[in-house]
């Protein structure tokens, strides 16, 4: 028999379960601090437009709908109203999604004129859809941020000096600091940072001298929203953004020194700055100690050369040639900066070993609960055209991270766990979905049908303490997590006696809706 809703009859609901349910008051579509969700997501968060209620919509009201990016690619169409479970329609439905009336869905309005801070220390973030002058116009997600009104506007940043980000970018994307232009939670950068991992408040940072000469700002939930953070020295925050570019690819590439270049005209006070700057760093700095004591030999050598570069730098300085001691100096500082980050302090070692050992846990766990998951759906069906990860190669990014952990090499270990936990919870909601999206089950029972839809949203259930330790999100996304969660422990709870009594059509509905809670709690967060 087809696992097709209405093969047993048109459903009905008993009056008691409509009365039951009818009494919780609808939430608002606010975060949890009164935030609207950003007004721009509308274009890619639209959902279908309600089709006709096969149950009341007074059924089963929802929660807080959640914005989500891909929610008209992955969210199954309804069988009730705005207010009704939830549960995926059997029916083929158009793919377009129509305009809500929904608060949180109406189309959005023109934006307001941004906010432009007078000072050159201050920054407001705000979320909306990219256009063509955001840097990564066309790649990974279709919103963006922007600064001070410009799309994915570069940053320079001066070493020391401490800037103020004021964030509003809305509960579906949290601004943080990375490593990585693509952002997605990965490779997080702390040092100097104060509150990021926010959607709606206050961080600051202020760059020190081991900060690298690029970083970017991105979003925790999606894929390359931010732009380029380009720290300086002082004397250089008046460099063009295009000279900056090409430093950073060229040390990427291993170009030829600064000193071989060809230096513009400088003046003998700003190689004055950067000299004092140097001394500090090379000669006084605690990170000097720090390499000087490690018996790191590859770190030790980098010093010495970065104290060689500024010996000459000096020499020049003395000879009057500023644009040689102003190439010089700069490498001595890049040098250095390598040297230092080579050698992370106490309290840098601690964190990154604290994160590394938690994204080993999650990411076995995920692996564990994808495996027992495919197992289960393979056992039932076949493999079919079902799509398999390759836990082969995750084990061995695992066990490679690990190795590099032993070595004392957290970053590229953190790296490595972050991209292979990824692969698996994108995989592991992707499989799970199978269930009732790809595939029309063959049930021998109602009662069979019930039994799987209740494993499934168990399958679901099980993954958002998963969701949350790994994530870390916020407290306010946390509470709008549990929001979802806890009205879909309740659908669940209140299809138990329909089952019991045989009505399991009005139980699998049910079971279905209460699934759905969980899978947009879960992609409050990115897991999809």
């Amino acid at each position: 028999m087809r696992s097709q809703i209405g093969s047993w009859g048109a459903p009905v609901v008993v009056a008691l379960l409509l009365s039951a349910c009818a009494g919780a008051p609808p939430q608002s579509t606010t975060a949890g601090d009164g935030q609207e969700a950003a007004p721009a997501a509308a274009a890619d968060t639209a959902v279908p437009a309600p089709r006709p209620a096969a149950v009341a919509p007074a059924a089963v009201p929802e929660t807080a709908r959640v914005p989500d990016e891909d929610a008209a690619a992955v969210r199954p169409a309804t069988t009730s109203g705005e207010g009704g479970t939830g549960a995926p329609a059997r029916a083929p439905v158009s793919s377009a999604p129509a305009p809500s009336t929904h608060a949180g869905h109406a189309a959005p309005a023109p934006a307001p004129a941004a906010e432009i801070p007078t000072s050159p220390f201050v920054f407001v973030v705000a979320a909306g859809e990219k256009d063509r002058t955001h840097p990564f116009y066309g790649v990974g997600s279709k919103h963006g941020f922007t600064v001070n009104g410009v799309q994915g506007k570069p940053l320079v940043l001066v070493r020391g000096k401490t800037y103020t980000f004021k964030v509003d970018t809305g509960v579906q994307h949290d601004f943080y600091f990375s490593l990585s232009g693509a952002g997605w939670g990965s490779a997080a950068y702390t040092d100097g940072v104060e509150g990021q991992f926010i959607y709606k408040g206050v961080a600051t940072f202020t760059p020190g001298a081991d900060t690298p000469n690029v970083l970017y700002y991105a979003c925790r939930n999606h894929k390359n929203m931010g732009g380029a953070i380009y720290v300086v020295n002082p004397g250089d925050e008046n460099t063009p953004l295009a000279e900056l570019e090409a430093r950073v690819k060229s040390d990427s590439a291993g170009a030829a020194s600064a000193s071989t270049r060809t230096q513009a005209a400088v003046s003998k006070q700003q190689v004055e700055q950067k000299i004092q700057f140097a001394d500090m760093f090379i000669n006084q700095s605690d990170s000097a100690k720090r390499i000087k004591g490690s018996g790191n030999a590859e770190a030790v050598a980098l010093y010495e050369s970065a104290r060689g570069q500024f010996d000459a730098a000096r020499q020049a300085y003395g000879r009057s040639s500023y644009g040689e001691a102003l190439g010089l100096v700069d490498d001595a500082l890049r040098i250095m900066s390598d040297a230092a980050r080579a050698i992370p302090n106490e309290a840098q070692m601690e964190g990154q070993r604290a994160r590394f050992e938690e994204l080993l846990r999650g990411t076995r766990d995920y692996e564990a609960s994808y495996r027992r998951n495919y197992e289960h759906i393979v056992a039932k069906k076949g493999k079919g055209n079902i799509p398999a990860v390759d836990l082969d190669r995750i084990h061995q990014t695992t066990e490679q991270a690990q190795t590099l952990a032993n070595d004392g090499q957290y970053p590229q270990a953190i790296s490595l766990l972050s991209e292979a936990q990824n692969t698996l919870t994108t995989a592991l909601t992707h499989l799970l979905d199978e269930e009732s999206i790809t595939y029309e089950l063959a049930f021998e029972t109602p009662k069979e049908e019930y039994e799987h839809e209740l494993s499934r949203y168990l399958s679901y259930e099980e993954l958002v303490p998963l969701a949350i330790e790994q994530k870390q999100p916020p407290k306010e996304t946390v509470a709008m997590m549990d929001q979802l969660v806890n009205r879909a422990k309740e659908i669940k709870k209140l299809s138990e006696p329909e089952a019991a009594k045989g009505n399991y059509q009005e139980a699998i509905l049910m079971l279905q809706g209460a699934t759905d809670h969980v899978q947009r709690a879960l992609r409050v967060v990115g897991v999809r």
